[in-house]
């Protein structure tokens, strides 16, 4: 098993985004501060040049106002409409009273339901065509418990795909599986789990390249969708899911695929960064098609991520390591 590249001991506990600035930084013999630790706050000083770094990928590059619209699905859906880039149909609601009674609407459609303001799958529902007003009444009341705002929308089908723009490039694509375990016709699927998070690679609270899969009531209830307990056990060679949602922080799977997309999405994903005036963004793509031109009827944006993590893309789980925290000193002027 390939272990992520070695970080510099004794920045173990920060974001390991955080970590491949300050490895890169310090290659390049720029003085590294840690302005607070718990933040994942730098400054990074060379000769009189000095820039401020938090999470590393948010810096002076970008304005609060293209933060805030990225962050606000309603605001950034907007703007990527009027731009002419495809985005899934939907509705917002700052009621829940207003989409419950829209319930007949989406009733016979698959649809994701979503607060406006989230970031790692938070709060993220997926409601199957025909799912009882029960169910759906839970995800709208989930959205609502982490925004004061929430949307209701189109479930694109297809795989999901993060594209790292840096400036005027996309550096990275990768395809964010959902956290899963393959069968062996032998093991359980606890026991898969179990395997699969003792690959070194695999931790939690975003400090190592891959995040340990969890076994908690949210993988249950997905499992028990599929026909699944912890304790099935699957057939050789078949993908189990535990999540709906792709993020590689509920222990999903990173896979580069930056050699593979049709140039044409890389172009629609710079399009949509400029829409929101972006420099650092992460652009989230569903696509069933992703090495085809884009066709509307195949693709869709999901959302602009405001604060994209870069070590999905230097240790992806399988595919080309792709090093971009050089990039991003290379954008603040560090020579």
């Amino acid at each position: 098993m390939t272990e992520p590249k070695p970080l510099l001991p004794g920045w173990e506990d920060l974001e390991i985004s955080t970590q491949i600035i300050i490895r890169d930084a310090i290659s390049r013999g720029i003085e590294v501060q840690v302005i607070d630790r718990k933040e994942n706050f730098l400054r990074l000083k060379q000769g009189s040049h000095t820039e401020f770094v938090k999470e590393a990928s948010k810096t002076r590059l970008d304005s609060l106002m293209t933060y805030l619209v990225m962050e606000n699905k309603i605001a950034s859906k907007l703007v990527l409409a009027e731009d002419g880039v495809r985005v899934p149909i939907g509705k917002h609601y700052s009621r829940l009273e207003d989409a419950l009674n829209d319930y007949t609407i989406f009733q016979n459609k698959k649809k994701v339901v979503k607060p406006v303001t989230t970031n790692f799958g938070i709060g993220i529902g997926i409601s199957e065509p025909n799912d009882s007003l029960e169910k759906f009444t839970y995800f709208v009341k989930q959205s609502f418990s982490f925004s004061s705002s929430i949307i209701i929308e189109e479930f694109i089908e297809g795989p999901e795909y993060r594209f790292l723009v840096l400036g005027d490039e996309v550096v990275a694509v990768c395809n964010r599986v959902p956290a899963n375990v393959v069968g062996d016709g032998i093991k359980t699927i606890s026991e898969l789990i179990e395997e699969k998070n003792r690959d070194p690679r695999r931790g939690e609270g975003h400090i190592t390249a891959l995040e340990k899969i969890q076994m908690s009531d949210v993988e249950r209830l997905v499992l028990l969708d599929q026909g699944f307990e912890f304790l099935s056990i699957p057939k050789k060679g078949e993908q189990v899911f535990l999540r709906k949602n792709s993020n590689i922080s509920t222990g999903g799977d990173s896979v580069d695929v930056t050699d593979l997309v049709h140039p044409e999405f890389k172009t629609i994903a710079l399009k949509a960064a400029r829409a929101a005036g972006a420099v650092i963004c992460g652009i989230d793509i569903i696509s069933s098609a992703i090495t085809e031109t884009p066709n509307p009827e195949t693709y869709a944006i999901l959302e602009i991520n405001f604060n994209p993590v870069l070590y999905i893309h230097e240790f992806p789980y399988s595919g080309t390591p792709r090093a971009v925290g050089d990039t991003i000193l290379n954008l603040l002027g560090f020579h």
